[in-house]
């Protein structure tokens, strides 16, 4: 069985939220700072992610499961066109071959809506900031 081209973006999606439920500040430092960042798994499910201010080894085998298809390796290159904004090319070799897929995405709001409770807690907080923001607009006579 061979994967769709949206599942494997969603394997990317679940990849991201796994480092950083992993590590948040790790994989913070990572993605925020300049310059590309990589994903790599092996057919085991170790995962590293990559980039210039380090690394993080995370569990990537509940994602391997979830495609349903035997994975040999998966290599993903994030690099950023504007602030929050990273365009990826990956590749998910299987047994006899190798698909590609491209995309985009903002790596805050991918990070803010994923499900783990490190990512409800970003959500609350940005939630909190936001009222309170209201409520000091209120406060100093603004709209």
């Amino acid at each position: 069985m061979e994967p769709e081209s949206a599942e494997l973006k969603l394997t990317i999606a679940k990849l991201i939220e796994i480092a950083y439920s992993t590590n948040k500040e790790v994989t913070l430092q990572i993605v925020r700072s300049k310059g590309n960042f990589t994903i790599k798994v092996n057919q085991n499910g170790q995962a590293t992610l990559t980039g210039k201010t380090g690394s993080l080894i995370f569990n990537g085998k509940p994602v391997l499961e979830a495609i349903g298809a035997k994975i040999k390796r998966i290599s993903i290159l994030f690099y950023k066109d504007k602030k929050f904004r990273v365009k990826y090319k990956a590749t998910f070799s299987l047994e006899l071959i190798s698909l590609s897929v491209r995309g985009s995405f903002d790596i805050e709001k991918l990070l803010t809506s994923c499900s783990g409770i490190l990512c409800q807690a970003i959500r609350a907080i940005k939630n909190r900031n936001a009222k309170q923001e209201r409520k000091y607009k209120q406060i100093m006579g603004g709209n």
